[in-house]
């Protein structure tokens, strides 16, 4: 296999598997226990496979996350795109993945933890994040050849020792994995939410690849194609070796994929536990964060093309700096309501862009009319989620599947169909006037 294409998918790889890719698949092996497998299997249509076709469908169109938003109108292409950086970027994905490496990370291994702690943190955090994102040539080495590796092994050998010799064996599901265990794991990957970061890493992933000199669209869709799919399967891999040490781990009490990882990092590592779980948080989120910086100022330059990218990496690492400092419980208030408002219209938009793929005609109303609704329906959840108005809030919750948060997926798959009707109609009628 080409070197470039794999020194990539280690690449992507390293910039899905953040702090949430690491604590997940543990707490859902813990809780499904004998269904962890059927489980794991919803979890990756999500968290896997839907990232992955992400990746696809944003080389295919060949303009990034913009493209795909100006289907529906050039106006809301640059709003959409410009919430998806912010939503990823300097509001929430990079200042939250240096809070969790620091919250997580670091637990059991600083003596103190405050305020003071965690600003020194953040400072030497983003020192090295900056450092490596400044030389976006040179991203491939730094992750591909160096931390994405140093991070694979160590939760291989993780994942090994605890394989081989198990805290306890399988018992019984419990809660909604005893009787929905493939919804609870297609839900659990859908939260991982890691659709809106494929967004901006395809666009990173393809970048890499023009850098390189590939510049036929054919050949870097399919170099894109083959770097997603190694990540996809190290993913895949890691995800399930994760979920069978949370299905062994009998101890109960356990709240969260953090403590499962710790618990039995310190039962097979002995004292060094805390210190080597450490090392795969901070690494994990070291990696995201250098991806998220590197596609945000990407996407700023391309707008701002006066501006250097180094000048848009220092910015985004200050503002990452300065966002983090006001702790992860604040972030997370600031980014639910801009996540809850672009998650489902980034699902829709990609589902519709591989759809058209495969259509061979023009789509325009079956972009316009799923968009719409679902950005209509995320407004309405929003507004009920933060209990605004009650009348808002008991429509929301008369929709079906309101109650998973996915009231906007019926809907948009009848008005997909609508759409397309539509638009096979005019494309008919064309064709007849043109004859």
């Amino acid at each position: 296999m080409n070197k470039l294409i794999l020194m990539s998918g280690l690449m992507l790889f390293s910039f899905f598997f953040g702090a949430g890719n690491l604590i997940f698949p543990p707490m859902l092996g813990y809780t499904a226990q004998d269904n962890m497998w059927i489980a794991m299997g919803g979890f990756a249509i999500t968290g896997i496979l839907l990232p992955y076709l992400t990746v696809i469908v944003v080389a295919y169109m060949n303009g990034g996350v913009e493209s795909i938003g100006n289907k529906v109108h050039p106006i809301f292409g640059t709003i959409f795109a410009v919430c998806i950086y912010l939503s990823i970027g300097a509001l929430y994905g990079i200042p939250r993945a240096a809070n969790v490496a620091y919250e997580i990370g670091t637990n059991h291994v600083l003596p103190v933890h405050n305020h003071a702690t965690l600003i020194i943190f953040s400072v030497i955090f983003f020192f090295v994040v900056y450092f490596i994102a400044l030389y976006p040539s040179r991203i491939i080495d730094n992750l591909g050849k160096y931390l994405t590796p140093i991070l694979i092994i160590i939760i291989a050998i993780l994942c090994i020792l605890v394989i081989f010799n198990p805290e306890g064996s399988i018992g019984q599901a419990t809660g909604d994995y005893a009787k929905t265990p493939v919804v609870s794991g297609i839900l659990q990957g859908y939260f991982t939410m890691d659709l809106v970061a494929a967004l901006a890493f395809s666009v990173v992933i393809v970048q890499m690849f023009k850098m390189h000199g590939i510049e036929d669209h054919r050949t870097l869709v399919k170099n894109v194609i083959k770097a997603g799919l190694i990540s996809a399967i190290l993913l895949l891999l890691i995800y399930f070796a994760l979920a069978y040490v949370g299905a062994t781990t009998s101890h109960a009490g356990f709240k969260d994929g953090t403590g499962i990882l710790t618990f039995n990092s310190l039962r097979v590592f002995g004292s060094l536990g805390n210190l080597i779980f450490g090392i795969i948080v901070i690494l994990a989120c070291l990696t995201t964060c250098v991806g998220l910086v590197n596609a945000c100022a990407a996407f700023a330059m391309k707008k701002l093309p006066k501006i250097s990218y180094k000048m848009f990496v220092l910015i985004f690492s200050l503002l990452g700096f300065l966002v983090s400092t006001l702790g992860l419980d604040l972030i997370l208030q600031i980014a639910v309501p801009l996540l809850t408002f672009i998650y489902p219209t980034s699902i829709v938009l990609v589902i519709i862009s591989l759809v058209s793929i495969f259509i061979p005609f023009d789509l325009k109303f079956a972009y316009i009319l799923p968009t719409i609704v679902t950005l209509i329906i995320s407004v309405l959840q929003i507004v009920s989620d933060f209990k605004l108005s009650s009348a808002i809030s008991n429509l929301y919750h008369a929709l079906p599947l309101a109650d998973i948060q996915l009231a906007w997926l019926l809907p948009f798959i009848l008005l997909l169909i609508i759409g397309l009707i539509i638009d096979a109609l005019f494309q008919h009628k064309k064709r007849k006037v043109t004859v």
